[in-house]
């Protein structure tokens, strides 16, 4: 499949999946308001970092060693259930300590609930990385299908269970349910669909992890980037901020939707391209493109944030609106850098983006505890936002000593490329 179609497909998925987000954010927002849904939020900011730190970093693995040798498809499979299964020994000892200590940043969570998250753990640990393994094939086709069935499963499941009870331990319990049935249909389609047995590969399993280690180690500093702010509001600030932070960070994201649909076909087609000089050509037009769309859609938003928040989520959530306007300018800029540390990591330097994550994760840290307490989620969103744009402009350095590309190359959209897209336009519409 081209590279064209496979971002579109994605992109539409992504598009699609983008919806399904806001009406299940909408029904949480509506039925259990903003200390509900702020429960709710941790319950899925804890399972991020789990299921992320427990991954081993096997789902960026799985595409690289795919790409590698699609042949090796059914010992990488086997070696991501050991690695599940092994996740599962720190979650016991982790639940004991939780009932003893009751950390603040899981303020809210009942002991039954966290019972609930912990056993979905390790199965979104399987669902995240054998997704990964139908993009490491470039089976661009079921990667996407999973992805939006495992969507509208999840908010069908999240309307039956609150129809059942409205309280954030029905929600929990429909993450539960909803990953469930999707790692049942994933074993299904490799093992009977299509006869793949799972084996182990010890010597595949050393490299595996010692790639994985390394992207996860960017990655989980990463995270910290992304999600460490809605601890740190749930320590310092009543658990309803939190909540209505979740409606900032979840518009402002849409951006990512179209440069996120991008790198998602950029990791395997860097980790398999042998001519450098074409694909860094490639990435650079393909990267200055859709910073230029991110631009346009992050001034829109910007002036409709603010009333569709309280059309859509209610008067509740209007604060939120104040933190969208701050989390704008890292989200933009931060898109750069999402299509960049792909590439990055599709040609083997992982440890390039663990350096950038490294800088702009202590950023993240000192500013939240600085600024929550001070200005509230507005500071969260500034820590965000500044964090963002230093993990950008290092990704920026780095491709750039790798490439020898130069910066306005990456950022800079030029008259070829409005020229080619207008001639993609008409060639479509004429075939039409």
């Amino acid at each position: 499949m081209g590279f064209t179609k496979s971002v579109m497909i994605t992109f539409l998925s992504n598009l699609l999946l983008f919806f399904l987000s806001i009406i299940n954010t909408t029904i949480l927002s509506r039925v259990l308001g903003p200390a509900g849904k702020g429960v709710v939020d941790v319950a899925n900011n804890f399972l991020s970092f789990a299921t992320l730190i427990l991954g081993m970093g096997f789902a960026a693995s799985n595409i690289y060693f795919l790409g590698k040798k699609k042949e090796n498809v059914d010992k990488i499979f086997g070696n991501n259930i050991l690695i599940v299964v092994l996740g599962l020994i720190v979650l016991v000892p982790f639940y004991f300590i939780q009932i003893h200590w009751q950390f603040k940043f899981l303020q809210g969570i009942t002991n039954f609930q966290l019972l609930a998250i912990l056993i979905t753990v390790p199965l979104i640990t399987f669902k995240s990385s054998v997704i990964n393994v139908f993009l490491g094939l470039q089976d661009i086709v079921e990667y996407n299908r999973i992805n939006i069935v495992d969507k509208v499963l999840s908010l069908v499941l999240l309307a039956v269970f609150l129809l059942i009870a409205v309280n954030p331990t029905a929600a929990i319990l429909s993450i539960l349910a909803g990953t469930t049935l999707i790692c049942v249909w994933q074993v299904y389609i490799f093992v009977i669909g299509r006869g793949i047995t799972p084996k182990l590969d010890s010597p595949l399993m050393k490299v595996m992890l010692g790639y994985g280690l390394k992207a996860q180690a960017g990655n989980i500093i990463q995270r910290l980037n992304y999600r460490l702010d809605v601890f740190i509001v749930a320590y310092f600030l009543p658990i309803a901020q939190v909540g209505i932070y979740g409606i900032a960070v979840v518009l402002g994201e849409t951006l990512w939707g179209i440069t996120g649909s991008i790198a998602t076909i950029v990791f395997p087609i860097a980790s398999s391209s042998t001519n450098k000089e074409e694909m860094v050509t490639f990435t650079n037009q393909i990267t200055r493109v859709s910073f230029s769309i991110i631009i346009i859609f992050s001034i829109i938003i910007a002036f409709i944030g603010k009333t569709f928040i309280i059309l859509w989520f209610t008067q509740a959530f209007a604060p939120a609106s104040g933190a969208l306007l701050w989390l704008l300018p890292g989200i933009s800029i931060f898109s750069v850098s999402n299509i960049l540390a792909s590439y990055l990591a599709g040609v083997g330097l992982v440890e390039k983006n663990i350096y950038s994550s490294i800088v702009s994760g202590i950023v993240t840290v000192i500013l939240d505890i600085y600024l929550i307490p001070r200005i509230g989620i507005n500071g969260a969103s500034i820590a965000t936002s500044l964090s963002y744009i230093i993990f950008t402009l290092m990704t920026i350095w780095f491709y750039i000593q790798h490439t020898q590309a130069r910066w306005q190359d990456i950022i800079l959209l030029k008259g070829s490329d409005i020229a080619q897209i207008r001639s993609f336009i008409a060639n479509k519409m004429n075939k039409r």
